[in-house]
């Protein structure tokens, strides 16, 4: 296939090779030359045809793909109202249900958000704008098995601020002995709904808290549970959510399973980043991975009982034997007075 002859395809060859990472104008000539075509850019005189580069590059432009130069390469910030892709009815509705139930939790949960982002990105405006509304009819569906009730000024509030502006809330948490109320002040990066727990959940990273102790600083990423916000105390605030969310942190995990999970190999990832090591010497079988949600993650190895141990990293170690002593004194305290714990 000769170059000059192909100019649509030689230029969508361009694009693909933009989309996975930005290049120098030599570099990009030879990825669409292993691309598309040998000769894409060699002209008929057998030399290096630059000026039909710039031409292509001018050509996506004007089909308003945001290209931008900077130190020496191009780099694809955007497709504008240049829509290369669209999907049909029941693909939207799946890229709804994926959307709404792959948690934050999830093995491979960020590269998941990053694709949804660029699909969304590549679709049409009204395809793309259906989106939340097919996200609602699922919540919809998906509420009707919570056992939550989430406010209609709570969920009104939230479908309108969710990736696009900081909200402030009275939160109910079981965790505050005194029964007062906390304001958080968070960015609401999406809502979820949680099939194993079967709860909704609004993923958000909590900027500060306002309590009656004073108002404090403490940034991380939690999960609240919408029916638990006070539904009065909502506001949308003025400030805009940045272009790309916080960085999660990334908490190590190692831990034990014993014979009776591993004989069979099937071994469950649970966690991003699972590695599934060689069994030790008494038949336990070493398991490594990364989490960005130490409270969940420690709950469900806890579930495995006693044939699951957790020898790392630092953080979970100390989290599991810090709730499994609470759970050895409740049990204590039981058999000396002779009731049964209550659960």
């Amino acid at each position: 296939m000769h170059g000059q002859n192909v100019t649509l395809p030689r230029i969508l060859s361009l694009l693909r090779c933009l989309q996975i990472a930005p290049g120098s104008r030599d570099n990009l000539m030879d990825r669409v030359g292993v691309d598309f075509d040998p000769d894409a850019y060699w002209g008929k005189d057998g030399t290096v045809d630059r000026k039909r580069f710039e031409n292509d590059i001018k050509r996506l432009r004007d089909l308003d793909v945001d290209i931008l130069y900077a130190d020496g390469e191009y780099h694809l910030r955007g497709y504008g109202d240049f829509s290369p892709v669209t999907l049909g009815d029941n693909e939207l509705d799946t890229l709804a249900f994926l959307a709404e139930t792959f948690s934050p939790e999830a093995p491979h949960h960020r590269q998941v958000d990053a694709l949804l982002r660029r699909i969304y990105d590549w679709l049409p405006e009204s395809r793309r704008d259906s989106i939340p509304l097919r996200r609602r009819r699922l919540q919809i569906d998906l509420n009707r098995r919570d056992s939550d009730e989430i406010a209609p000024r709570v969920q009104q509030i939230l479908d309108q601020a969710v990736g696009k502006r900081l909200i402030r809330f009275a939160y109910r948490s079981p965790g505050q002995a005194d029964g007062e109320l906390r304001f958080h002040t968070v960015e609401p990066w999406s809502t979820y709904f949680d099939t194993t727990r079967r709860h909704f959940y609004l993923d958000a990273f909590r900027r500060e808290v306002d309590g009656p102790y004073g108002r404090w600083r403490e940034t991380a990423w939690v999960q609240y549970r919408p029916a638990r916000i006070v539904p009065e105390s909502l506001e949308t605030l003025p400030n805009r959510l940045p272009p790309e969310p916080p960085r999660r942190p990334r908490i190590r995990l190692e831990y034990l399973l014993a014979p009776d999970i591993a004989r069979l190999g099937e071994i469950t990832r649970h966690f991003a980043e699972t590695e599934i090591h060689g069994e030790e010497a008494d038949g336990w079988v070493r398991v490594t991975a990364q989490t960005d949600n130490l409270f969940s993650a420690v709950r469900l190895l806890l579930s495995y009982g006693p044939n699951c141990r957790v020898i790392g990293g630092p953080e979970a170690r100390r989290e599991m034997a810090r709730l499994t002593q609470k759970m050895a004194e409740l049990y204590a305290d039981s058999e000396e007075s002779g009731n049964s714990p209550i659960i």
